[in-house]
């Protein structure tokens, strides 16, 4: 009876020891549980600079596309003061033009003169 006492002590003190071991393990349980909800949340941080990077690149790629839209803006200014020169050019000519067919005016009207002259040196005979 003494050996069954003895025995049942030393389980005793077995499944106490079994129970500290499990305890250990539910700790050690709980500290990997509370990295991983560390490292959840530095996932949940790097995604959201990711997104802000994202959100970074498409501004500057916004702001690359009106940077080109200005060049093209400044290029059709150019293009449209070349314009602008080449319609004075053509303005200055259509002056010169004008000026001789007013010339020519008065050289018709002279000739008109000297016609009726004539006339009435016709009549005259």
């Amino acid at each position: 009876m003494a050996q069954k006492v003895n025995l049942i002590r030393e389980k005793a003190i077995i499944i106490q020891e079994k129970n500290s071991i499990i305890q250990e393990k539910v700790n050690l349980i709980r500290e990997i549980v509370n990295i991983a909800r560390e490292k959840t949340n530095i996932i949940r941080e790097k995604v959201n600079m990711v997104q802000e990077k994202t959100k970074i690149v498409r501004e500057k790629e916004k702001d690359i596309i009106l940077q080109e839209k200005d060049v093209m803006i400044l290029e059709k200014d150019v293009m449209l003061q070349e314009k602008d020169v080449v319609l004075q050019e053509k303005y200055s000519m259509l002056q010169e033009k004008d000026t001789i067919i007013q010339e020519k005016d008065v050289m018709i009207q002279e000739k008109d003169v000297m016609i009726q002259e004539k006339d009435k040196e016709i009549q005259k005979i």
